[in-house]
């Protein structure tokens, strides 16, 4: 008993420790990279950055499919031991070094597929990087199972740095495209020299064989990873594909903007939710309530970020990066209408999931990704804004399937969802009327506009929440913003008692 106790007492800790480090190193990296892209946005134009990105999604692919999955059933294993680790890296070297050479022969027909000549060097180039993401791969699952999260920090954060400023010096050159797969490549090098010091562990020259179980997993995650790869990224690969460089630039931009705000409150209300929801699957009336809650609160932190950008886009992109991204805010508005739409319908797989429907979830993605396609393809001809509004209206449509599934699984009545949610809605209704009148009629200083709109917003968005709030308060529809704080600490305590 004491026994167990002590090793409670040191895991907590680690426990703890570790996931202070692994929120700051996804904060350092988000906060550097957004920094350094708006530095090198004023220096390179969009058709540049629609090269790199093009060249991203074939190296997000390797890792996803092939990299990921050799590593996460060593990750998943009861207790890995140096030897599993050192053959996982001899499968990971050889697997990125086969990427890195496919990728770099293939430049040249898929620029022509592409029709963008200057894509082939880029490719080329930015190959080197798939072999440093393979031979850093081991020493990436051997500190997250060590919960080394610290180094793992530490090594993002000077990478992405160092990387960053050399990038920005080479773009001040006249590097262009180049300079941001110099950028990529040091801040992959530096990665693998940082956490190879930091680790003290060289990999010995045993290749182990692994049983047929481990080729199971490694099959498994890959088609996870397929599926992965299409939800968050098949929109960037469609416009790369019927529109060019040019337009995936622009809609890079976009999509930076916007998906940062599904990272930073979404996917932190989902890791909550699961477990949450998981502890009240027999409790119907409790499960009603964590979903309401989660849901009003996710809204709550999330349409006001997301109506700001899609009112204030023009300013915003103009302060920030420029007169010459200024096509790209008409994408962000359509785009905010995405996520608010996609982080509703995630919460909703959740539930699923938690209620033991898990074969809905992937039936709504795999629709929802087909019509997608469909609607994009038809829609392209008429720009980026109009395949940016296809992929929403892909969502749009699938909502209320979504919505229907997660209500009847919790035998939620369609009236008191909509009354739970009235107060929110009426507060983004009243917030983005305000943003809109104000960026039609102000003539002054786009940033004197920013800011006033944040101060106008606030109020606006506020002062008609609290009033319904309060007129149905006691009621399923009951929500007081100023209580947000005490529910998320209520909601984190009964998730962790759940796990």
């Amino acid at each position: 008993m004491s026994e167990s106790k002590a090793e409670g007492n040191v895991k907590a800790p680690g426990m703890a420790s570790g996931s202070f480090w692994a929120v700051l190193d996804n904060l350092a990296q988000q906060g550097l990279s957004f920094i350094i892209f708006a530095i090198l946005a004023r220096l390179l134009n969009p058709a540049e950055f629609g090269l790199l990105t093009i060249a991203h999604l074939f190296i997000l692919f390797s890792r996803l499919v092939v990299l990921d999955a050799l590593a996460m059933p060593v990750i998943r294993a009861k207790e890995p031991d140096d030897g599993a680790y050192s053959a996982l890296f001899w499968r990971c070297t050889a697997a990125g070094l086969l990427l890195c050479a496919c990728m770099f022969l293939s430049a040249g027909p898929v620029s022509a597929l592409f029709s963008a000549p200057s894509l082939a060097p880029v490719l080329q180039g930015m190959s080197l990087s798939i072999l440093f993401f393979g031979m850093v791969r081991s020493y990436e699952a051997r500190l997250v199972r060590q919960m080394k999260f610290k180094q793992l920090a530490i090594r993002s954060t000077v990478s992405v740095m160092l990387g960053g400023v050399l990038g920005i010096a080479l773009a001040f050159r006249g590097w262009g495209a180049m300079s941001l797969v110099v950028q990529q490549v040091m801040a992959a090098g530096l990665a693998l020299l940082l956490v190879v010091l930091q680790s003290g562990w060289l990999p010995s020259l045993a290749w182990r064989a692994r049983p047929s179980r481990y080729w199971h997993d490694v099959r498994q995650v890959s088609v996870s990873g397929i599926l992965s790869f299409a939800n968050s990224n098949g929109d960037s690969l469609l416009v790369s594909i019927f529109l060019g460089p040019y337009a995936t630039g622009l809609y890079n931009l976009a999509k930076r903007l916007t998906s940062a705000v599904y990272l930073v409150i979404t996917a932190s209300l989902l890791r909550v939710s699961l477990p949450v929801f998981a502890a009240a699957s027999g409790k119907p009336e409790q499960l009603r309530q964590a979903y309401l809650q989660l849901l009003a609160m996710m809204l709550f932190l999330m349409l006001p970020m997301l109506l700001f950008q899609a009112a204030l886009a023009e300013p915003l992109v103009a302060t920030v990066f420029g007169q010459k991204w200024l096509p790209a805010s008409s994408t962000i508005a359509a785009l905010a209408l995405l996520y608010c739409l996609s982080s509703v319908a995630e919460l909703n797989n959740y539930v699923l999931f938690a209620l033991g429907h898990s074969r809905w979830p992937p039936l709504l993605g795999i629709l929802q990704l087909s019509l997608a396609v469909i609607l994009a393809a038809c829609f392209s001809q008429y720009g980026l804004l109009a395949m940016s509004l296809s992929f929403a209206a892909a969502y749009l449509l699938m909502l209320p399937w979504s919505q229907h599934l997660a209500c009847k699984a919790m035998d939620l009545p369609w009236t008191s969802f909509l009354v739970a949610l009235q107060p929110v809605l009426a507060g983004a209704a009243a917030l983005l009327l305000t943003l809109y009148a104000m960026a039609r009629w102000w003539q002054g200083s786009a940033i004197v506009l920013l800011v006033l709109a944040l101060f106008a917003g606030a109020i606006a968005y506020l002062l008609p929440m609290l009033l319904l709030g309060r007129a149905l308060r006691g009621t399923a529809g009951g929500f007081d913003p100023f209580s947000l704080l005490r529910q998320l600490r209520n909601l984190k305590h009964r998730g962790a008692a759940a796990d």
